[in-house]
């Protein structure tokens, strides 16, 4: 059972650790939708679904959480770095709230960074087949893959935050209100309802700066499609 759960953990080159990635990408992705619908008024009559999603989430990262546990040496060093916090707290709200999902429900919008866990273990487990993945896609496909996932990794981030930080506020009555709110702040130019708290003007500041981030990266990410069509032409 360790050696198998080693594959599936710790051992980057084996089929077990990619699926095993595979998988956990794909329920926290579903998880992440779901706890963004489920702020969603219209869609309270899909409450149930909602629960039975959540509960089967955490059913795999508990598995996960555990299998890490078990696997690490010395195992404090998973339970208190950055990765192993996450993976606690993207369970311990559910758990914690026991069904009620009132509760700490905005808290449960952290299992949004177990992405990068997610994305560093695509980076490894895939690392040695780089170039073969550059020539399937393009060095332009994957600028802009690469400029895509940024992008919808900062819309969920700030628009869960505006969620927390401004629940009164029509802007933000649900997440998918506040990314659409986020979006037009990245964009800049764009006329937008007035945060309400302080903290909801700091938001408003880090997704201004944030915006300017996303416009430089898009920059390079347009100079690279013009080299790969400039030295396409060639």
């Amino acid at each position: 059972m360790k050696q198998y759960l080693e594959q599936c953990f710790l051992q980057s080159g084996t089929v077990r650790y990619r699926i095993t990635n595979d998988v956990l990408a794909f329920v926290t992705v579903v998880s992440i939708i779901a706890i963004a619908l489920e702020t969603v008024v219209a869609f309270e009559r899909y409450a149930t679904w909602f629960v039975v999603v959540e509960w089967v989430a955490v059913s795999f990262f508990l598995a996960e959480y555990l299998g890490r546990w078990y696997v690490t040496r010395p195992r404090r060093q998973y339970v208190f770095s950055f990765f192993g916090i996450i993976d606690l707290l993207a369970i311990a709200p559910t758990i914690l709230g026991l069904g009620n999902f009132t509760f700490l429900k905005a808290a449960r919008a952290v299992r949004i960074i177990r992405m990068l866990r997610m994305l560093r273990m695509a980076k490894v487990s895939r690392s040695d087949n780089l170039q073969q993945i550059e020539e399937s896609y393009g060095v332009a496909g994957l600028s802009v893959a690469l400029y895509g996932s940024v992008l919808l990794f900062a819309l969920l981030i700030m628009s869960t935050l505006l969620y927390v930080v401004e629940p009164a506020h029509s802007s933000f009555t649900s997440i998918p209100l506040a990314m659409w709110w986020s979006l037009k702040v990245f964009l800049g130019g764009i006329a937008v309802s007035a945060p309400e708290t302080f903290w909801g003007e700091a938001l408003l500041v880090a997704a201004r700066f944030t915006g300017l981030l996303l416009l430089g990266l898009l920059i390079g990410v347009v100079g690279n499609v013009f080299k790969v069509m400039i030295n396409g032409t060639k």
